[in-house]
């Protein structure tokens, strides 16, 4: 860039320098690695979400490492010097990494071997490179299902015209190792449990980003999802063959859906009429700037109509929740809904080990209410037929061996990221319906016989449904 032009050479150098300060930021205090799910992400992520991530330490941070080098930058002379003296410096850097490698043969096997995991820490080429590859991969690659086409997939059919509701909840950033069902001490799924939800083994995610992850679980090729060809998702898939299909979102980062009523928490405010959704969101815009935020229960409002069309026929419900999604744990409950004290309202950097765990126990357990209160919903409609599937896309670390959050690769990604939790709700009419005496013992891993166990739900057979992901199906 300085060969063509001083100025735009130096217009690189401090664009590098203030995104270069932003990665050295959240690599070294979340422990995380630029790789490209997490490039995919960034494009995906809304302005709420993005706006936690800005914090006094990390202002503190791009001033040391951002602006100040750039106004250094920008306010150095550059004495002129020829271009064929300028194109010596390449030429002599490639010059000596040759002669280095010469004197080294096991330097490039070496770096062969390790090449993935120095590309994601390498600044500025992991955010370049993985930006150039994420583009690339938009037309042809596993990212094509958000921005191109879908291969249609064979048709199935419904055994019987038995009307009801199915209900897949995707969770975010739930891990098992902080629920109940699992072993955790504290009462966590109290309220899940009283309403009736029983626990199936917790299993691994397909990934640990939110955009394979939802991919992976809507997918019929489930956790081999993003090996495969894009084919279309299941709401889309449920919607073509004629059922009634309804997506509610409070998240980000799901593929392209071709449903017939699709809603966003924002849209569904406006017909908020109970209490169940009402709780706890009031908004309150006090500010120059009002982020319109709602909590996940939001998506329990006006399900009426939903309801009244699963009397008379075959239903499926998506809900996407934002869950326990960082880096504020404490923006996913109710600032009065905080049953662990001392919570930390700041980012996870700041936060001591104690709020933090705090915060993020206090968030879940208000994903256990509302989803308590779902099955309220569903159990006050005598005699119809309904079932709710409950699961996350992928785990979270808090702090353990100095990493947070998720998006860790899967070869280098921590237990706590990968486990997730697998929660099932049944009414009395679903259970007289068939056999579910041996549902909780399914070892089926929850992203795997989601998209099948829905079919089977339904009672929709043929096609791409597999009966042996099937939880509900009966040998």
């Amino acid at each position: 860039m300085f060969f063509i032009s001083i100025k735009l050479g130096k217009l690189i150098a401090i664009i590098l320098l203030i995104i270069n300060a932003t990665a050295t930021f959240w690599m070294s205090s979340l422990g995380i690695v630029i790789n490209q799910e997490l490039i995919a992400s960034l494009f995906f992520t809304d302005y709420s979400e993005a706006s936690e991530f800005l914090n006094p330490e990390y202002l503190f941070h791009m001033f040391i490492f951002g602006l100040a080098p750039s106004v250094l930058v920008a306010l150095a002379s550059i004495k002129p010097i020829t271009r064929i003296r300028l194109a010596l410096y390449p030429i002599g850097s490639i010059a000596m990494l040759a002669v280095i490698t010469s004197l080294n043969p096991t330097l490039t096997g070496w770096v062969d071997d390790n090449g993935a995991y120095l590309g994601s820490r390498l600044l500025p080429w992991s955010y370049i490179g993985k930006t150039i590859g994420y583009a690339q991969d938009m037309r042809k690659g596993y990212y094509s299902r958000y921005y191109g086409g879908f291969s249609q997939l064979p048709d199935g059919a419904a055994a019987d015209e038995e009307p009801g509701l199915v209900v897949s909840v995707i969770g975010e950033s739930s891990r098992a190792a902080s629920y109940s069902y699992y072993g955790y001490e504290r009462p966590i799924n109290q309220a899940t449990q009283k309403a009736g939800y029983i626990a199936l083994p917790k299993s691994r995610s397909c990934y640990t980003s939110t955009m394979i992850t939802t991919g992976c679980i809507l997918s019929v090729n489930g956790r081999n999802d993003w090996k495969e060809e894009a084919t279309e998702p299941l709401p889309s898939y449920l919607h073509r063959l004629g059922i009634k299909t309804f997506v509610r979102t409070n998240n980000t980062e799901m593929p392209r859906l071709n449903v017939g009523n699709y809603q966003t928490s924002t849209q569904l405010a406006n017909v908020c009429v109970t209490e169940i959704c009402s709780d706890y969101n009031v908004l309150k815009c006090d500010q120059a700037f009002c982020v319109e935020r709602y909590f996940d229960n939001m998506l329990l409002a006006n399900m009426g109509p939903i309801l009244e069309t699963a009397k008379s026929e075959k239903v499926f419900l998506l809900l996407h929740f934002r869950g326990s999604h960082g880096p504020n744990y404490s923006d996913r409950s109710p600032k009065d809904f905080i049953p662990y004290t001392p919570s930390c309202d700041a980012h996870v950097t700041q936060c001591d080990l104690e709020a933090l765990v705090n915060s993020y126990d206090n968030s879940t357990i208000f994903t256990d209410k509302t989803l308590a209160g779902l099955a309220q919903i569903l159990d006050g409609e005598d005699g119809l037929s309904s079932v709710v599937l409950y699961l996350s896309d992928h785990g979270q670390s808090l702090g353990e061996k100095g990493n947070y959050m998720h998006g860790a690769s899967l070869e280098e990604a921590p237990i706590e990221q990968l486990e997730i939790p697998f929660l099932i709700w049944m009414s009395d009419a679903f259970k007289k319906s068939r056999d579910t005496s041996g549902v909780a013992i399914k070892p089926v891993p929850a992203q795997d016989a989601t998209f099948h166990s829905i079919l089977g739900a339904l009672n929709v057979v043929g096609g791409p449904y597999l009966s042996e992901r099937d939880i509900f199906h009966v040998e």
